[in-house]
């Protein structure tokens, strides 16, 4: 079970890191969508500077599942972005379509990480809460904008009982457009129906509360950044006020969430030392078994990214990878007995050999040909070195 988890955040975090870094610095091509809708939608998140939000969760997501920090929230602020990562390159690329296989991935690593650190979000699912304080108060706000949110999704779905926005300004409405024409603005609507029925039945509180909350989120930007129309912005400011204030009543029953580190499935507290961390972020001693158990769930990664995605995106997924192998390697070095900064031997030259790939170096051909050989050679010496090597007794 370890194993299986740590392969999933390795896979899910060399993919999140260079998604959301491509953003800001473009390293590989952006997907546009070869289909109508996929593409309406792309453009009007881009356009609308919503998708610097999503690109910006993604980094910080796989930053957080790679080394461990905040990694049950990091985990679970990502869903979202991955259930629209799903959205588009499923129902809106095909179901048959290349894109649907990664889509379909992404979701589903997003999912057995939560999953993996469910321990972490049990407290979340308490049926009932009890505010520290202001009971009354708390009271007043859950019911208030739980019959908001239900209030929204009957009106959507069931009886019309005002006229729902659609924009006035440029962006507003063609972002609009892109939710509504994609489905999405029924998935929101789906969620602030089922979340305010549960508010106000003070069931699931904190679950409710925290589900809603990215939909809140996008009402807030859609009518403060792009509407500017005042009574709009008032009301979705209001909401989401709401929405954070009454979350933070449900404080006690984030604390699981909001652990600094915490262990996956698998992992004990009594084998700290053999948990993700210790073996890919900041390793103390790693013996032989530990260390050729934890490298094969690494290239199992590498294997993922290197025969299933291809290209540059892949190549850019596997040299996040260098990172926690490096690491890994360096705790071995120490287990044997030797300086840790031997690492950087192999990990310079493989640099220089995905510089090599990635066409972002300028070296002769004859040297592009050697070096990417020289470094793979030298690399796999050092991890053989690893697995027969003998651990030294710690003095």
């Amino acid at each position: 079970m370890k194993y299986a988890v740590w392969y999933v955040r390795l896979v899910f975090a060399a993919w999140m890191i260079p998604a959301g870094l491509n953003h800001f610095i473009p390293i590989f091509p952006q997907p546009m969508g070869s289909q109508p809708l996929s593409r309406e939608l792309i453009v009007a998140l881009i356009d609308s500077g919503l998708f610097d939000l999503v690109k910006a969760v993604e980094l910080i997501a796989g930053i957080g599942v790679l080394t461990g920090f905040f990694g049950p929230l990091a985990v679970l602020i990502c869903v979202p972005v991955s259930f629209c990562v799903f959205w588009w390159d499923v129902p809106l690329e095909g179901w048959g379509s290349r894109a649907a296989r990664f889509g379909e991935a992404t979701l589903l690593c997003n999912v057995l990480l939560c999953l993996a650190y469910i321990r972490s979000y049990r407290s979340m699912f308490a049926m009932r809460v009890t505010p520290q304080s202001m009971q009354q108060l708390f009271l007043v706000g859950r019911l208030a904008f739980g019959a908001w949110m239900l209030a929204n999704g009957v009106n959507h779905f069931f009886v019309p009982l005002w006229a729902e926005p659609t924009g006035h300004e440029p962006m507003a409405v063609t972002l609009m457009n892109a939710f509504t024409h994609s489905g999405l603005l029924h998935v929101a609507m789906v969620i602030e129906l089922v979340a305010g029925a549960l508010l106000l039945a003070g069931i699931l509180v904190p679950v409710a509360l925290c589900v809603v909350m990215p939909v809140s989120t996008c009402a807030l930007y859609w009518s403060v950044v792009l509407e500017h129309r005042p009574l709009g912005a008032v009301l979705t400011l209001v909401a989401f006020a709401l929405n954070g204030l009454l979350m933070l009543g449900c404080l006690p029953y984030y604390r699981g969430v909001l652990q600094r580190h915490a262990l996956t499935l698998g992992e004990t507290a009594g084998g700290i030392r053999d948990a993700f961390e210790s073996m890919y972020v900041q390793p103390g001693r790693t013996a032989t078994g530990k260390f050729i158990a934890a490298l094969l769930t690494l290239l199992l990664a590498v294997v993922f990214y290197k025969y299933l995605v291809t290209g540059r995106t892949a190549q850019w997924c596997i040299a996040v990878l260098l990172i926690p192998g490096s690491l890994l390697l360096a705790g071995r070095l120490r287990d044997m007995g030797r300086p840790a900064g031997l690492v950087i031997a192999p990990l310079a030259l493989m640099i220089v050999a995905f510089a090599v790939w990635l066409g972002s170096t300028s070296l002769g051909e004859q040297v592009a040909v050697y070096v990417p050989n020289i470094a793979l050679l030298v690399t796999a010496l050092f991890i053989f070195w690893g697995c027969v090597g003998s651990s030294q007794k710690q003095r």
